[in-house]
């Protein structure tokens, strides 16, 4: 994060930091297990034992919080969950599914040493124990240093296993792609021409050639190990390092190795839909809009349907952008905004739905507003700094940008915000972004800063939502026709999303591979957000990353349709001429 002394203040920094106003509400829905309504789900305040209810036989329920408040749902063999009630929270309707992790029970004994037995048992829950060829190992009790990476940390940034080593350890070098292989080289031997490598040992198979094949969504867990202590049991091959991978896919109750081949059959068999594909799960208003012949004729349609849903912030902001991008009626459409800002000014959601529009439009000025307005209602949100420090960065306030940046950084070494791992790494790039590109109009000097690697001179796709509760998967297609998922739901992101939920952040970064240069798609499929409302989705792709010639492209999307693979964009990747 930014070292720099700041001059700068902003008053409404500290407003409401930790004294949010606690507003009581009535939160009401439903809970089903997708099919029939669930009666008996307990539904309380965490941490507070008098703030409990059940839903009844149709799987209704209403229960008081207040702002800031958690809401824990539970049902025997079925999955907890765990939301977040913020101002616009008004119903809340649960989907549960079955609990089908099973936890081992774990053995306690005196002694750290344990037998093979006991580690196998402990696997499961354990993610610091590995299976190896030679059984499984404990990192905390190994003859040697091991450098780990557990599933939560292991995002599926990356093409291949390759990118995830050389992403994620740093002092670690790693030559060649996803496409013709490489290999990892711990130390250097006699000569250039006679380094040593690595070798792999996936889930007890030692493999002496890199396993790009690996879908890194599978990997369960993986470390490098670089002591002869350890590393001799492999023989002389080993003695260039051993990185250990255990998938998901594997059985660690089994010694046969599971066939991973299958992993390599990514591609994507059926298109996802276009915008005229999409387009018949839109309201009447907007097949209305898109059907008028003029000007004119568009706001005749605009003032038969405003009566009908004038307490609706997705009607306005749908006639807002019908009117400024697809007519070009900027004073129209500013029109529609201003008279009827009282649906947006006290719902956080939609005034970063509309500072999406704003940013896509490049009315960089409007955005910040919005965002200023945001900050004032979260301020113990961590997305909330992101925001506005980008929204002071894009209007060209580079100053204040940096300060946004180190009051964060200030907040969370004081334990007045809660840090984040991965939001950290996010935050972390926007921060040596802005210094490294803009160093000269704040005052700084940059000549030390060290960029990470992961996401220098590459193409940077930046994922945001206004709904924190919005599941859904991306997909990224490569001009090859393989595709990689990352799946921002709580069945398969579970750690993630209550991460996102305690710390109040929904963002994701992902870097589109140097390597394989041309044509990519993004696509989406929409899972819901617990309410009947749509999503908001800005999509900003940067090219040249971290470069003077860096460039940027915004994109946002109103997502309704669900359980369908919908294209959101499609990014021509520069690729780079040499392997990072």
């Amino acid at each position: 994060m930014i070292r720099i002394k700041l001059t700068f203040t902003l008053s409404f920094l500290m407003v409401g930091l930790g004294l949010m106003a606690q507003e009581m509400r009535t939160v009401r829905g439903s809970v089903t297990d997708g099919t029939n309504p669930m009666k008996d789900v307990v539904i309380a305040v965490q941490g507070k034992q008098d703030r409990r209810t059940f839903s009844d036989e149709d799987g209704k329920y209403e229960i008081q919080a207040e702002v800031g408040d958690f809401l824990e749902y539970s049902y025997t063999g079925m999955k907890d969950y765990l939301v977040r009630v913020e101002e616009v929270t008004r119903y809340m309707n649960l989907i549960m599914i079955p609990d089908v992790e099973e936890l081992d029970e774990v053995t306690v004994t005196e002694s750290r040493r344990k037998s093979q037995q006991d580690l196998a048992i402990e696997y499961a829950g354990n993610p610091r124990i590995l299976k190896t060829a030679f059984g499984y190992l404990d990192a905390d009790t190994a003859p040697a240093q091991v450098r780990m990476l557990d599933q939560r940390t292991i995002l599926p940034v990356a093409i291949c296993i390759l990118d995830v080593i050389r992403n994620r350890f740093p002092g670690i070098t790693t030559t060649g792609n996803c496409q013709e292989g490489g290999a990892v080289i711990f130390r250097g031997g006699g000569s250039i021409s006679n380094q040593r490598v690595g070798i792999f040992d996936v889930d007890g198979l030692v493999l002496q050639q890199a396993p790009i094949w690996i879908d890194v969504n599978q990997i369960k867990r993986m470390a490098l190990i670089s002591s002869v202590a350890y590393t001799a049991r492999y023989g002389a091959v080993g003695s260039g390092g051993v990185i250990v991978i255990n998938t998901i896919s594997g059985n660690p109750q089994q010694n046969k190795i599971v066939d991973q081949a299958r992993l390599r059959n990514n591609y994507v068999k059926e298109p996802a839909l276009d915008g005229t594909g999409v387009a018949y799960s839109e309201p009447s208003y907007m097949s209305a809009l898109r059907e008028a012949n003029s000007f004119e004729d568009a706001q005749t349609v605009y003032a038969r349907y405003e009566s009908q849903y004038r307490s609706s912030a997705y009607f306005y902001l749908d006639a807002y952008k019908h009117f400024y991008q697809t007519l070009g009626e900027t004073e129209f459409a500013d029109k529609i905004i201003r008279e009827n800002n009282r649906v947006f000014e006290k719902n956080a959601s939609m005034l970063k739905a509309l500072a999406y529009s704003f940013q896509e439009q490049e009315r960089f000025q409007k955005a910040l507003e919005a965002f200023k307005e945001v900050f004032i209602m979260r301020p113990n949100y961590s997305q909330s700094y992101q925001d506005l420090a980008l929204a002071y960065r894009d209007a060209k306030a580079y100053d204040k940008a940096a300060a946004i940046y180190a009051r964060y950084k200030y907040l969370v070494d004081e334990n007045f915000l809660l840090p984040s791992e991965d939001f950290s790494k996010i935050i972390q790039h926007e921060s040596d972004n802005l210094l490294k590109l803009h160093a000269s109009q704040i005052g700084a000097n940059a000549r030390k800063l060290v960029s990470d690697p992961f996401v220098q001179n590459t193409t940077r796709v930046v994922v945001e939502w206004n709904e924190t509760e919005a599941e859904f998967e991306l997909q990224f297609v490569n001009p090859e026709g393989q595709y990689h998922n990352w799946k921002h739901t709580y069945i398969d992101n579970e750690d993630r999303i209550i991460d996102e939920k305690m710390t109040g952040y929904s963002m994701e970064e992902h870097i589109i591979d140097s390597a394989l240069p041309g044509l990519w798609e993004v696509n989406v499929k929409y899972q819901g957000n617990k309410s009947l409302t749509p999503t908001y989705l800005k999509v900003t792709t940067y090219y040249n990353y971290g470069e003077r010639d860096q460039t940027k492209q915004v994109n946002t999307f109103k997502l309704t349709l669900r359980n369908n693979w919908q294209k959101l964009l499609s990014i021509n990747n520069p690729g780079v001429s040499r392997v990072r």
